[in-house]
């Protein structure tokens, strides 16, 4: 019978294990599978030097846009007792290495290279050049799969949706969901009792990994302008003039302006509008709005059903939903403003 194809994290997870493998005298015992924590699975590294436990980050595509966020969740992130992370990922630049290595994060690739440092095993190999085929995302980490977990993280109860009701909400194809819930369960993230009735699980892993997709994947298809305030104005002055629009409420406010509606803790230097292309030349305008590839004001088109906020909402005004928003915060100097979005709005909902 034929081997069933890994999903393409477990392949990176595969063959970045690979060098490890080849120490002299080490043995390696995987030990579990995610069990609700923000990692991939952990294993016991033995040999002459003792036994240390790592827990795997899996990051297929570690970019410099990406840096800061997976930095950020490694450092944050609870770890399982008496273990270190293990960053994996197709390929690690030497620039992104020395930065690794600065923030003492160990990590290991598929090309070869690794970076281990638990005396007394201390084990570093670089140089090794970029494979010639990088993996393409899991079909859950892509446009349609990273909205289906966006819907689902944004009330888990809804993974007993029907799947008409789901794919209504997420805006993606029916056809779809049935392949995406296969790989959610594959994945560890979903599993079904006897009386089919689904639950998410492992869900702090699968919020950290759609956090990286959303950054990657979706945000940049869903861009329709990057803008600059006009001479003199700043971010602030968005929400006066939204408030006097006929449309005003249609328009979804997210990014540091929305936090810091949610927090009044911060003083924001930037904003993400969400609304309708329809509606962007005639919003340009009225917020005296110009386009620059560089602006502190960024415009991108909301999808699904689900994207505002049923929540608080500040008069005459409507936020995006807090989880967006949280996605857009954290692993930039806002850490401690995502830190209590992440308390107050998502930890209620993420418990099973």
């Amino acid at each position: 019978m034929p081997r069933k194809p890994l999903l393409k994290d477990d392949q990176i997870i595969h063959d970045s294990i690979k060098t490890i493998r080849t120490i002299p005298q080490a043995t390696i015992e995987f030990m579990l599978q995610k069990v609700g924590g923000p990692f991939a699975g952990t294993f016991r590294l033995s040999g002459p030097w003792g036994d240390h436990h790592y827990y795997i980050k899996v990051v297929p595509k570690l970019t410099p846009a990406l840096a800061d966020l997976v930095i950020h969740q490694i450092k944050t992130s609870p770890a399982p007792l008496n273990s270190s992370p293990l960053l994996v990922s197709h390929y690690i630049s030497p620039q992104m290495a020395a930065r690794l290595k600065q923030k003492e994060i160990e990590y290991a690739d598929c090309a070869g290279n690794l970076y281990l440092n638990q005396m007394p095993l201390y084990i570093e190999i670089g140089g090794q050049k970029h494979p010639q085929k990088p993996p393409g995302a899991d079909r859950l980490f892509r446009p349609a799969g990273l909205k289906l977990i966006y819907l689902l993280l944004h009330n888990p109860k809804a993974v007993n949706a029907t799947y008409r009701s789901l794919a209504d909400d997420a805006g993606i194809a029916l056809g779809a969901i049935g392949d995406l819930f296969a790989e959610l369960e594959k994945r560890g993230n979903l599993t079904t009792d006897a009386q089919g009735n689904r639950q998410l699980s492992a869900i702090e892993e699968l919020l950290q990994r759609w956090q990286l997709g959303y950054m990657e994947t979706l945000k940049p298809k869903l861009l329709l302008q990057r803008c600059q305030l006009a001479p003199g104005d700043n971010v602030n002055l968005i929400v006066d003039r939204l408030k006097l629009l006929p449309h005003g409420k249609q328009v979804l406010l997210g990014g540091e302006l929305g936090a810091a509606l949610l927090t009044s803790k911060f003083q924001p230097k930037s904003v993400i509008l969400y609304l309708q292309p329809e509606l962007l030349l005639k919003t340009m305008l009225q917020l005296h709005l110009v386009p620059d590839p560089k602006g502190e004001v960024t415009v991108l088109q909301p999808f699904g059903q689900q994207c505002h906020w049923s929540g608080w909402q500040p008069a005459g005004l409507t936020l995006v939903d807090p989880l967006l928003t949280f996605a857009e915060l954290s692993g930039s100097n806002t850490d401690q403003v995502a830190e209590q979005l992440y308390r107050q709005y998502l930890s209620p909902r993420l418990v099973n």
